[in-house]
């Protein structure tokens, strides 16, 4: 039988927006549990259901039981709830954080209810934009096996899409490794952006003039890398051959912005073996932008040394 009643014990922007597109797809939010009333309360009239209440044991009469928490306080909060015995058996209990796995849960396990974790490769700014950009996107889908087909029940009423991993094992390194790499995509491309515009701050441009300036860049390699793919979506110095625009850029960096050089060179490195992949490269290119690649962390000067001995 499918079990459809939820109660959601932290209502942030990630539990609010899971309870509204559950609402919406027909399963009955009971309980939104937070630490005040006042924070129940809000969310509860966000979700358009769900009877505000700050007593975990509110959640136990649910057969499924969202853990929304910050991560810190997941397994501490799913013992507590055990610890209510209010669990019915068979209920299941999953959590939504993308570095964890189902080890946060084993105290309702113990307690008679099933584990489950959906994580979403989504970044949520907001409940508001979470109900708009949790419908089309991956869920990493890990569950006690008795409950696997309910848990990929409840992402598809939220219209996700399960991320296949035939390679996962209920290991650290198999968590660490996804959650790495939601990292990099998300919060390190924060990052490389602002990398990208200490270029144009080091010829004086005022940073967030710089990046206005960069934006329609960012969004056409985006709609590159959605319609065509990687390594399809890559352009540049590198992916053309061109080796001396690539040397200009590291004696430039080295003499008029040292700091940001280390960096750059391991893009640059990472980007020739994306463009290895289009096979637009001859061996003998890829060996120089090796080597160019390489020389970059010598002194300033050295391709006119180099050029002198040459001539000796």
């Amino acid at each position: 039988m499918q079990r459809r009643t939820v109660a959601i014990i932290g209502a942030g922007r990630v539990g609010g927006s899971i309870g509204y597109l559950l609402n919406k797809a027909g399963y009955v939010v009971e309980a939104v549990i937070t630490r005040s009333m006042d924070s129940a309360w809000r969310a509860a009239a966000f979700i358009g259901a769900g009877e505000p209440k700050t007593d975990l044991a509110a959640a136990g009469s649910s057969e499924i039981i969202f853990i929304t928490t910050p991560d810190r306080v997941i397994q501490p909060v799913c013992e507590k709830l055990a610890a209510t015995g209010a669990l019915m058996p068979g209920s299941l209990v999953i959590h939504m954080s993308g570095a964890h796995s189902l080890g946060l849960l084993d105290a309702a396990r113990s307690a008679g209810a099933y584990r489950a974790v959906l994580h979403p490769l989504q970044s949520l700014a907001s409940r508001e934009q979470g109900i708009q950009t949790l419908p089309g996107s991956y869920f990493r889908v890990e569950a006690d096996p008795e409950v696997l087909e309910r848990a990929r029940l409840v992402v598809a009423a939220m219209v996700g899409i399960e991320l296949a991993l035939p390679d996962w094992k209920p290991d650290a390194d198999s968590m660490a490794l996804y959650h790495a790499g939601a990292v990099a995509v998300s919060n390190y491309f924060v990052a490389l952006v602002d990398y990208g515009l200490k270029f144009y701050q080091a010829l004086g441009a005022n940073k967030q003039e710089a990046l206005k300036a960069v934006l329609p860049l960012i969004r056409g390699t985006l709609h590159n890398v959605e319609t065509l793919g990687i390594p399809d979506a890559l352009t540049g110095p590198i992916v053309r051959g061109d080796i001396e625009t690539v040397r200009d850029h590291l004696n430039a960096i080295r003499k008029r912005a040292p700091e940001l050089l280390d960096l750059y060179r391991e893009l640059a490195k990472h980007t020739l073996t994306v463009a290895k992949d289009r096979r637009s490269l001859t061996r003998e290119t890829i060996l120089e932008f090796s080597r160019v690649i390489k020389k970059a962390d010598k002194q300033p000067g050295y391709r006119k040394v180099k050029r002198k001995k040459k001539i000796r």
